[in-house]
Order: structure tokens, then C-alpha cells, then sequence
């Protein structure tokens, strides 16, 4: 009888192993309604995946859920989003709660007449815990804060309303009072290098006897309080 083989052939394919890191999905931020009167409520939801996440206007958030807010004037949430593991991808949302019947937005002033910016960084900080450093750290000293992002850009802004600040004005001087606002822009990470960020301060006065505020005349003044925010931001929690 004749001898027969079986030839078995087995073709191995290798699969495809799953990235290291994945990617995280598209972060979801909604606020409904849009619009609303004084006094009323939104409900404010997001999914942010497995991502690390804070909420401009709102605080720290993780996973997927909804909060409740009662916001006194027209207000600006912004997300930001980093994802897990050593690969960083950061996204950003957007949505704006008009509040009528409030104060404005026009309590914080235009960002043109700030200083010229100094810079700092810093090492061993997370993006998405630095922008609740920064936030915490001007809440801290009674600022009112709003933040601001454009796609073109490749960082964040938070931005504060005037603080009266009558520890810088001289007694018996001419001048009855300053305010002081400030800017903070924080920095998308680049691989490999520390966390940067920028500061402005906008410093004005009024002379006695008047009601009309004044760019500050006094430079030094202003430096040392931008370099005074910049210090402050080293240490920041």
C-alpha cells in the first residue's frame, strides 16, 4: 500500500497588539439650558472617560456624571482633559451659560491692557492639576475668575475681575485707591520639557475726589506684583 503524508500547513498571522496607550475617546461637556434668568439652575454633564479632567467654572471631575449650578452671571465652562499614561493627549470643550438679569462679563477687563507677560515654569506637576492649582490660587485671594481657550492657540487663560487693594496705596497720598486684575496663561506641555506658563497684571488707581480709574503709572509697582503672582505660582496647590 501506498504511503500517504499529510502536509499540514499552518500560516500564523500575527495580531495586532493594542497600543500601549489608547487614545481617549472624544470628552463630552454639555450645559442645559443655554440660557437662563438670575436665580435659576443648569444642569451641567460630561463624560471624560478614563481621562483626568478639570472643569473651568466648576472644579475636578472624572468619569461620566452631572452637577447641578446656580451661576450669578454669564459664565464660561471650559474642559480640560489629559489623558492617562505616558502618551499625553489633551483635549478641550467649550459651553457658554448666559445668565440675564446679572452682572455681566464686562467685570473682567480686556486683556490689552495688561502687562507685558513674564515666565515661569515648573517641574512635576500634571497639566489638567496645574489649571486647579492656578484656579485655586487666585480664588484664594477673592478674585472672581474666568477661563478662555481658542483652538489656534496652545494654551489657556484664566483671566480675574479688579480686587480693591488698599495695601498699595500710600497714606496721606493723592492717590485714594488701586485695583488690580490679573492673567494667568497656561501652557500645552511639549515632551520632555517642564510645565510653562505666563503672567499679566493689570494695575489701576484713582486719584482722590474722582471716580475715573487710571492705566498705573507706576511700573515697579507693577512688576512686583507680576513677579510676586509668578513666585506664588511656583508653589501653587
Amino acid at each position: 500500500m501506498r504511503n500517504r503524508w499529510l502536509v499540514i500547513l499552518m500560516l500564523v498571522v500575527p495580531t495586532a497588539s493594542p497600543q500601549a496607550h489608547q487614545r481617549p475617546s472624544s470628552v463630552i461637556l454639555k450645559v442645559v439650558p443655554g440660557q437662563l434668568e438670575s436665580g435659576q439652575s443648569a444642569t451641567l454633564t460630561w463624560d471624560v472617560g478614563e481621562a483626568q479632567a478639570f472643569l473651568i467654572g466648576y472644579g475636578k471631575i472624572s468619569g461620566k456624571g452631572s452637577a447641578t449650578v446656580t451661576p450669578d452671571s454669564t459664565t464660561r465652562y471650559i474642559l480640560i482633559a489629559e489623558s492617562a499614561g505616558s502618551t499625553k493627549r489633551y483635549e478641550y470643550r467649550i459651553e457658554r451659560l448666559v445668565v440675564t438679569g446679572a452682572r455681566g462679563e464686562d467685570e473682567f477687563p480686556p486683556l490689552a491692557g495688561f502687562t507685558s507677560p513674564l515666565y515661569g515654569s515648573r517641574n512635576g506637576t500634571g497639566y489638567v492639576e496645574f489649571h486647579a492649582a492656578v484656579c485655586a490660587l487666585l480664588q484664594s485671594e477673592g478674585y472672581a475668575v474666568r477661563g478662555d481657550y481658542l483652538p489656534h492657540r496652545p494654551y489657556v487663560t484664566f483671566q480675574t475681575d479688579f480686587v480693591l487693594r488698599p495695601d498699595l496705596v500710600p497714606k496721606g497720598d493723592k492717590i485714594r485707591a488701586r485695583r488690580l486684575a490679573l492673567a494667568v496663561d497656561v501652557y500645552e506641555p511639549k515632551k520632555s520639557e517642564p510645565l510653562a506658563y505666563s503672567v499679566r497684571v493689570r494695575l489701576e488707581f484713582q486719584y482722590r475726589g474722582e471716580t475715573d480709574w487710571h492705566a498705573e503709572q507706576d511700573k515697579a509697582l507693577s512688576a512686583a506684583e507680576a513677579n510676586k503672582l509668578l513666585q506664588s505660582l511656583q508653589s501653587a496647590k
